[in-house]
C-alpha cells in the first residue's frame, strides 16, 4: 500500500486533476469506478470523461510521500499544475489540513449559484436594510453573508450568515419556543425572493 500524490491527466487537452491518498492504487480505482459509471463528485473531470472517453485519461503516481505529508504535496502540485484554474486542471480547490477543499470566493459563488439552480430554487433575492429602506440584491448566498458581514450587520461566521439567509428565505420555522416561528427579519434587514 503506496501513499503520495497522483495525476489524472486528460491527454487531448493536458488539464490535469492532482489528488493524493495513503492508498493510491485503491484510489485510481474508485476515481475511474466512478467516472464509468457517471458518478464522479467533480462535475468538471466527469463532463470532460464523458466528452473526450475513458482512452483520453491516463493516472500516474508522481511522488511517494508518507501520509502526513499529503496535504502539503497535494497542495504543492495543484500549485506548479495551476490545476484548480479551470483553464488548466480540474481541480477545484486546495485541500486543508482536514483533507477538505478550500474554496476561494468566486468558487463559493459558483457552487451557490449552481445548487440554487439545480436544485430548483430562487436564483435572486433582496435584503431591504429596515433603518434606511435601501434595497439590495443579491444572486448568491455568498454575496448576501459577505455583505452582511462587511456592513457589521452580523460577526458570524460566513458559512452560518448563508445559512440563515437560505432558511429565512425559504421560510424554514425556527424552534425559538412552544410552536417555534418563521422569521419576518434577517440580521436587521428584510428579505424576499425575487425571481
Amino acid at each position: 500500500m503506496e501513499s503520495g500524490i497522483y495525476i489524472i491527466e486528460n491527454i487531448k487537452n493536458q488539464k490535469k486533476y492532482i489528488g493524493s491518498s495513503i492508498n493510491i492504487k485503491n484510489r485510481e480505482y474508485k476515481h475511474f469506478w466512478m467516472l464509468d459509471r457517471g458518478i464522479h463528485d467533480n462535475s468538471h473531470l466527469q463532463k470532460s470523461y464523458n466528452k473526450y472517453g475513458k482512452s483520453s485519461f491516463k493516472f500516474k503516481i508522481i511522488e511517494i510521500c508518507e501520509d502526513f505529508n499529503l496535504v502539503d504535496r497535494e497542495n504543492h502540485y495543484i500549485s506548479y499544475y495551476n490545476s484548480n484554474i479551470s483553464e488548466f486542471g480540474y481541480n477545484l480547490a486546495k485541500v486543508s489540513e482536514f483533507r477538505r477543499n478550500t474554496f476561494n470566493d468566486e468558487v463559493k459563488i459558483n457552487l451557490s449559484k449552481y445548487n440554487l439552480n439545480k436544485n430548483n430554487n430562487f436564483t435572486k433575492f433582496s435584503l431591504t436594510n429596515i433603518g434606511t429602506m435601501e434595497i439590495f440584491i443579491f444572486e448568491s448566498l455568498v454575496d448576501g453573508a459577505n455583505y452582511l458581514i462587511q456592513n457589521g450587520f452580523t460577526k458570524g461566521s460566513p458559512r452560518n450568515v448563508r445559512m440563515k439567509i437560505s432558511s429565512s428565505l425559504r421560510g424554514v420555522k425556527l424552534n425559538n419556543g412552544y410552536k417555534g416561528s418563521i422569521r419576518k427579519t434577517c440580521y436587521k434587514h428584510i428579505f424576499k425572493i425575487i425571481n
